[in-house]
């Protein structure tokens, strides 16, 4: 009998079941996902309950100053007998050291799945929390990366036969076909039965409300470009910002701007964002860059406030200035302003080079065969040990 492959998070967001699902196919239905809750109210997509396919067993989450670090009781993930533990490589879980060292003990294969590094710190071997994050990258068989970025900055810790790129995406596949039936009915047609103002330029962002995001600045940006052009601005998402943009739009007599709310399902955000011709974020970006690239949508961000760090996800490097995308000048509204204008001027170009690269970098497919490619490695370990 083939014995589990164990996936061990904090918590599994809404967006991660299908690819969860997929992987399990592959695994021949051997995959066990462990993970706990988060109490953030304003995270709200996120996977509860069982899934189709794969096993999922819930772990219990001791949160310590104010979610800042994180404690799991791992003795279920071992009732399962794995022979592989894929764990998210976070440093808040201040009991992976734990998990991973018993996994050793009991001669099961190890893997990390993540960053390695932090968006808000420039990385160093000299920084005591990237020390701590190479020392478990060293110790697992293998570690799988969100980017080929990723897997280049802990090479000369990791060697190559251990490093892994799983790029990280969304269910693209579910992605593109919305998108085909979206472009079958056409944009106008989308516009139209949502209420939005079919001719004018339509700005869209999604993601959660919080500071971090400067999603006031998205009001700004309206205003500006409601002084060259009829503008219509989408706002999806919910969070701690979100009844003050409300409140703000209504006070300063701002023209269409919508506020559709949380649509933690692909095919309730994608009409929406089908619908709009550039999708701007004024703070960090993640995987809502693949998002908007999968239905033709270019992407407008800013630069890192320190250019010493990455500040956003790693996902950022799917962007491509001037080809799928642009990039302002952090906090300078006029950057932002310009940057946006571009794309509009020239929407059919960065649409069509959005798409495309989403085709050919951001398949679902080329992410789980990263992950099985790391898990049969790691497995392969597992198996020698046992036999030494």
């Amino acid at each position: 009998m083939n014995r589990p492959i164990v996936y061990v998070a904090r918590f599994i967001p809404e967006y991660r079941r299908p690819i969860l699902e997929k992987l399990n196919e592959q695994l021949d239905g051997r995959l066990t996902v462990c993970a706990g809750t988060f109490r953030d109210p304003s995270f709200k997509d996120l996977s509860r309950g069982p899934a189709a396919g794969y096993r999922r067993i819930d772990l219990k989450n001791r949160w310590i100053g104010n979610q800042r670090a994180l404690i799991q009781n791992s003795r279920p993930i071992f009732r399962c007998d794995p022979i592989v533990i894929l764990a998210e490589e976070s440093p808040r879980t201040i009991s992976l050291p734990w998990l991973l060292a018993t996994a050793r003990l009991k001669q099961i294969g190890t893997l990390l799945w993540g960053h390695f590094s932090s968006n808000r710190r420039v990385f160093s071997n000299r920084n005591l929390l990237d020390c701590y994050r190479l020392a478990l990258a060293k110790r697992v068989d293998g570690c799988v990366c969100y980017t080929d970025e990723i897997a280049d900055l802990i090479r000369p810790y990791v060697p190559v036969e251990r490093r892994f790129i799983a790029r990280n995406t969304l269910d693209t596949d579910k992605l593109f076909r919305i998108y085909e039936t979206l472009e079958a009915e056409g944009k106008e047609h989308v516009r139209a039965r949502l209420g939005i103002p079919v001719q004018e330029k339509t700005v869209v962002f999604i993601g959660r409300l919080v500071a971090d995001k400067r999603p006031e600045v998205l009001l700004d940006l309206h205003k500006e470009l409601c002084t060259k052009d009829n503008t219509t601005l989408i706002i999806i998402g919910d969070g701690p910002e979100r009844n003050r943009l409300m409140t703000r739009a209504q006070d300063e007599g701002l023209r269409n701007v919508f506020f559709p709310g949380t649509l933690t399902k692909l095919e309730d955000s994608a009409p929406w964002m089908y619908a709009a011709d550039v999708m701007v974020c004024p703070g960090y970006v993640g995987l809502n860059v693949n998002h908007a690239f999968s239905l033709g949508l270019p992407v407008v961000t800013c630069t890192s406030p320190d250019p010493q760090i990455r500040y956003h996800s790693p996902e950022i490097t799917y962007l491509k200035i001037g080809v799928n995308g642009m990039l302002a000048d952090y906090g300078n509204l006029d950057s932002l302003v310009n940057a946006t204008l571009r794309v509009l001027e020239n929407q059919t170009h960065f649409s069509l080079h959005a798409y495309e690269y989403a085709r050919s970098h951001l398949q679902s497919k080329d992410m789980i065969d990263g992950l099985v490619q790391s898990i049969k490695y790691a497995e392969s370990c597992a198996m020698i040990r046992r036999s030494q």
